[in-house]
Formats: C-alpha cells, structure tokens, sequence
C-alpha cells in the first residue's frame, strides 16, 4: 500500500522521521508491504530530515488523484484547505488520517458519512492527547462500558503556565511569555489559554464515549486568563491545584459538557499531571476507573500516533464509524458546581452580610468565607456549596452592582 503525505511541519517531519529510523519496527506489525510513497507541501525547507527517497508535489490534487496511492496523511492543520482536502481524498475512495482536531469537531459528522458512503476509513488518533492512545481504547478495549465521565487535561500550553505558577508564584503573564519564549504558547495563544483547543478535543472524545453528535457550542467554555498567583494559593491553602479540566458526565438529567479551571484536590490523580503533559481520566461502569497519560503534543510523539492509524489500515483492523444515539446535552445554566468566589471589596463593615444576602434569595449556601487584608487590598473569598450555572450567574450579576464590590477577580469551580 502507498502512502501519500500532506504537510511536512511539525507532524508530518515526525512521521517522515519515524519512516526512516524505524522502518524494520513499522514493517514488522504490517501485514502488506507500504511506502511513503510521495509528499506534498508548498515549502520542504523546514523539514529537517532527508527528502530524496520521496517524490514531490505541491499539488494536493495531484497527489490524490494518484491511482497508486491507498492512503492519505493529512498534517497541515487550520480548517481550509484541511476540510476540503480530506473530502476531496475520501470522495476518491482514499482512507484518510489526519490530527486535525478542529476538522473533526466542526466537521467530523460529515466527513464521516462521507468515509462511510465510500467504504474508506478517516482515522484521528493523533487529534486528541497527542502520544496518549485515548481514541482507539476508547473504540476498542473499552467499548463495553456505559461511561460515566470523561476528564481530561488536553492542552498542554495551559497545563505548563498552571504548573510554574503553582510551583513557582509567578502570575499568568509572566509564566505566558516564558512559555511563548520556550515554544510552548504561539504567538496568539487566545486558542490554548480561552479553551477553545481543549472543547475541540472534548467534544471528539464525547462523541465516542456517549455515541453522540456534539456541536461545540454546546460546550461550556472558559480559559485560564483570568487566575492569579492569589488564586494558586489560595487553592494551595485548601491542598489542591488549579487545572484547566475538560469534562464530559453523564447525569440521569443529561450529558454535562464543560471545558475550564477547576480547583481540584490533590488526591485526584489528575492533579499531579504537571507541565506539558496530557492525561485523560475515564470512568466506565464495566472497567472502573482508569487513566491515561503521556506527551500532548510533539513531533515525533504525535507521528507515532499517526503510525498507529496507518497500520490499523495496513491490517485492515480500522474502526468504522460508530453508531450514533440520541443524548439530552445539559443545558449550560443547568450544569451544577462549588465556586470559589474571589472578590475585592470596600474595607468596610456588612460586606459578608450583603453578598449573604444576595446569596440566601437564591438558596445559596456559603461552605466557606475567608476576608484578607485590609484598605485598598481588602479581599473577600467565598467558597459555596453546589449551585447551578444559571443560579450563579444572576447573584454575581447582582454582586457586581453593590457599591461595596470593586472587582469579581476570579469564579473558578471547585471539584471536579
């Protein structure tokens, strides 16, 4: 089978590189002969390893409308011209495999049937979780389970900025550049640090897990901009972290879908996941509770994710597309969570009872409230039993008009 590569950045070098230093490895679980037959790029200049065994094209039509090509890798991410690309490929009776995850969440419903109405596979492992064989277990060893939660932390940008500033109390600006400067953040990291990345990733992992097609929107969605080292350690105070979670459950009233900072004990197994690593904790109820870990990211971790999907197709062991069922997805403003709520405020006697009172009107139950410094560092943080969405949004609402209230610094969602 022959093999035709678009896009030779950072994946696609890992997966070129992979060919050449562990052919005899990839050779010993196919069970038909394979070549990397031809790649496709409009600039090779970056890709770092030796190129003269293959042929060139920057014409991704060409290199699909190839008869002798079986499969196409699809590495250069964004959404056009990937979406058309893969389209293109499958509408040709071509097995596609690709790490865009952002195709696939928007896409995927789509160019799934398309795979499905001309008997070809699209294969993703590499889209979620880098390294971390989360989509094929999900499809394969663990498909006997009723899921009831998937909880991930799938981005690797936040994980680090999250990290350094626990261990080392530096602010969120500072520890952004830091990791812009090291390669960890790009240049725009609005995707990674608002949580865009991780719902794109959730939402393909969901739609496996429960069988369902999930639409992004439907994702509650918040990033990490907002949490201070005052924060950090106030969580320490409570022995726990700050993660940005994505977090798929299955509740008797619906599918909670969320993606945003949790302050999570530190019992929790996720809670040691540090830097730039990825882990993805799944609850079935045939195999119980288990838990994923590795590289998120990377050019030759992630290939080697890529390599998989190949040789599930070499064998003609890939996955069709599974059966879709109806779920209710919970609305937003109905997805319950503890806050913790921190506030800035007039150093002034009755501010506690004011928000108490907003808090009582609406049944809000105060599990913890903590008041520091004083004069213009008056600080009051309020930690609150379970409370719905909806709930929490009208008493910050009106919170936020009380004359004693400077700034609602930081929600963040305690437990997970």
């Amino acid at each position: 089978m022959n093999i035709g590569l678009i896009g030779t950045g950072t994946i696609g070098s890992g997966v070129i590189a992979l060919y050449q230093n562990n052919f005899d490895k990839l050779k010993s679980h196919a069970k038909k002969p394979f070549k990397l037959k031809t790649i496709c790029d409009l600039d090779f200049s970056k890709c770092p390893y030796d190129l003269s065994a293959f042929q060139k094209t920057s014409s991704y039509k060409e290199l699909i409308a190839d008869p002798e090509i079986n499969i196409i890798v699809e590495l250069i991410g964004g959404d056009e011209p990937a979406r058309t690309i893969i389209e293109t490929a499958l509408k040709a009776k071509k097995h596609v495999i690709t790490a865009n995850k952002l195709v696939l969440a928007k896409y995927g419903k789509e160019l799934l049937k398309i795979a499905d109405d001309n008997n070809v596979s699209l294969l993703y492992e590499a889209s979620v979780g880098g390294a971390i064989p989360i989509i094929n277990n999900l499809k394969d060893s663990l498909s006997p389970n009723n899921f009831k939660e998937i909880v991930g932390i799938l981005n690797g940008t936040t994980n680090f900025i999250l990290t350094k500033m626990q261990k080392e109390g530096a602010d969120y600006s500072v520890v952004l550049k830091e990791a812009q400067k090291l390669g960890y953040a790009e240049a725009d990291p609005s995707s990674d640090v608002e949580g865009l990345d991780s719902s794109y990733k959730l939402s393909i992992l969901a739609s496996i897990a429960f069988q369902t097609e999930i639409s992004i929107d439907q994702i509650l969605m918040e990033g990490i901009t907002k949490i201070s080292a005052k924060d950090i350690n106030y969580a320490k105070n409570l022995d726990a972290s700050i993660k940005l979670l994505a977090i798929a459950r299955n509740t008797d009233k619906g599918l909670e879908l969320r993606v945003h900072p949790v302050i999570i004990s530190n019992t929790h197994p996720l809670a040691s996941v540090n830097y730039v690593f990825n882990a993805i904790y799944v609850d079935g109820d045939a195999t119980g509770e288990s838990m994923f870990y590795g590289r998120g990211a990377g050019s030759i971790p992630t290939a080697g994710s890529v390599w998989a999907d190949i040789l599930n197709i070499i064998n003609e062991s890939a996955y069709g597309t599974e059966k879709k069922q109806t779920i209710n997805i919970l609305p937003k403003e109905e997805i319950a969570s503890k806050y913790y709520i921190r506030l800035l405020v007039e150093d002034k006697p009755g501010v506690l009872a004011e928000i108490s009172g907003i808090f009582a009107k609406r049944n809000i139950s105060i599990k913890e409230a903590i008041q520091k410094g004083a004069g213009e560092d008056a600080e009051l943080v309020v930690v609150t039993h379970t409370i719905k969405e909806g709930i929490k949004n009208s008493a910050i609402k009106e919170i936020k008009a009380l004359s004693c209230i400077k700034d609602v610094a930081s929600i963040i969602r305690v437990g997970i």
